[in-house]
C-alpha cells in the first residue's frame, strides 16, 4: 500500500527530468558535422573541437521579406562570439560579425572558420520577428595548420 503512493510522484519525477534534458547547451559536432551545416538558436552555443561557437544577436536585418519584391535582397547581421570551451577560464573570446549578403560572411577565430550560411525566420511583410526566434544556420572549418 506505501508503495503505490511513491509511484505518482516517481512517475512525475521521471516527466520532469526527462523533458529538461531534451535540448542540451551547448550542442557538441564533431568536425565533419560542423563542416556540413549546423544550426545555432540565438542565446544559444554550439562545441567543435573544445572551441565554443555562441550565436549572439542578430545586430541588423535589412531582409527583404519573402511576401513583397524588393530591388535588393537585403542583409542580416549575426553576431557571434568564439573561445575556449570553459566558462570557467579566463582566455579571450573573439567576436565575429557576419552577414547574409554584404562581407563578411565568414570569419576566422580560434583555428576555424565560421561561414554564416543563413539566418531564419525569413521576414514577412505582416510580422515581426523577435529578437529570440532567430537562428543561424553556419558552417565551422577546420583552419591547416
Amino acid at each position: 500500500m506505501k508503495r503505490s503512493r511513491f509511484l505518482p510522484a516517481l512517475v512525475l519525477l521521471g516527466a520532469a527530468c526527462a523533458s529538461s534534458s531534451s535540448i542540451t547547451d551547448p550542442q557538441v559536432y564533431t568536425q565533419l558535422e560542423a563542416a556540413d551545416s549546423v544550426r545555432i538558436r540565438v542565446g544559444h552555443s554550439i562545441v567543435v573541437d573544445g572551441v565554443k561557437i555562441r550565436f549572439n544577436e542578430v545586430a541588423n536585418d535589412s531582409r527583404c521579406p519573402s511576401d513583397v519584391v524588393c530591388v535588393w535582397a537585403g542583409d542580416a547581421e549575426a553576431r557571434f562570439t568564439v573561445g575556449v570551451n570553459c566558462d570557467a577560464c579566463r582566455a579571450p573570446e573573439y567576436l565575429l560579425s557576419l552577414h547574409t549578403t554584404l562581407e563578411p560572411k565568414s570569419g576566422e577565430a580560434m583555428g576555424y572558420r565560421v561561414i554564416l550560411l543563413r539566418v531564419l525566420p525569413e521576414p514577412r511583410s505582416t510580422s515581426v520577428i523577435l529578437p529570440g526566434a532567430y537562428s543561424a544556420w553556419v558552417r565551422v572549418l577546420k583552419l591547416p595548420a
